[in-house]
């Protein structure tokens, strides 16, 4: 078991207000929560890579305190597209499983949710290999990749219906998690908790590997914020309806290399 070393907050926190806490936190300087959003993002950029992770934790404290570290700036937006592919694996196979989808042909899987998404996404990288990639990379720390996207998705849907007075630049991901590490953190406890313990029908295995999740520490400090589900639409239905049994799991695809 593999627990992320990030510090707990000093007293119990409930999040209830989202609206107050996305005004508050973007009038404040993402460096004032540093002490948990450096190490939270660390996890989430490199997760198998104890070295770069060290080296991306000082490059962030850099930049929180104003410098411009281009070279990591430059991955920042391989690392947002990446995320963005992450998240709509966990956010599509929660969907299949609370919508009770596919329950005939085992109920939701990862294998689902990345041939779903690569027939539905119209961004770049959701190609089913470039998928398959970038979850086998970040599958450990899914369940906080896909948090900070929902926040982020959260904030600018808000933003559109009534401006908060900030740029489509400071409403993403990376920048989020700087601002309201304890809300990511804290709807990263449902998604975890939801792919540690969901079993689809026919004893499938969990989302996550209970061996090397990262996980959220339990002291923490935080209750659990439930994400919105993502509905699976009709012709998103048809779609899965129609996957030829032949084609299905990552063990009968055709080799490729990734293209990103």
């Amino acid at each position: 078991m593999r627990i992320m070393e990030i510090p707990s907050f000093p007293r119990k926190i409930e999040i209830i207000d989202l609206e107050h806490l996305y005004k508050t936190r973007l009038k404040q300087k993402p460096e004032r929560h540093a002490a948990s959003a450096i190490p939270l993002l660390g996890y989430m950029g490199w997760p198998n890579d104890p070295v770069a992770r060290e080296n991306a934790v000082k490059m962030l404290g850099a930049w929180l305190d104003g410098e411009e570290p281009r070279d990591f700036l430059a991955e920042i937006p391989l690392i947002h597209q990446h995320w963005g592919r992450v998240a709509d694996i966990v956010q599509l196979h929660l969907g299949m499983s609370e919508g009770g989808h596919q329950e005939r042909r085992g109920g939701a899987s990862v294998g689902k949710a990345i041939f779903l998404g690569s027939k539905v996404i119209k961004a770049r990288g959701a190609s089913q290999a470039n998928m398959w990639e970038v979850w086998t990379t970040y599958k450990d720390v899914a369940h906080v990749i896909a948090a900070v996207i929902a926040v982020c998705a959260d904030m600018q849907r808000r933003n559109r219906e009534k401006p908060f007075g900030v740029g489509l630049q400071d409403l993403l991901p990376i920048r989020i998690a700087c601002l309201v590490p304890e809300l990511v953190i804290a709807v990263g406890l449902k998604y975890q908790q939801y792919g540690l313990n969901h079993v689809a029908k026919g004893g499938a295995e969990p989302m996550f590997d209970p061996d090397t999740l990262w996980r959220i520490p339990e002291d923490i400090g935080l209750e659990s914020v439930a994400p919105l589900v993502r509905k699976i639409f009709p012709e998103e239905l048809a779609i899965l309806n129609e996957r030829r049994a032949g084609n299905r799991g990552r063990a009968n695809r055709l080799k490729t290399t990734p293209v990103f």
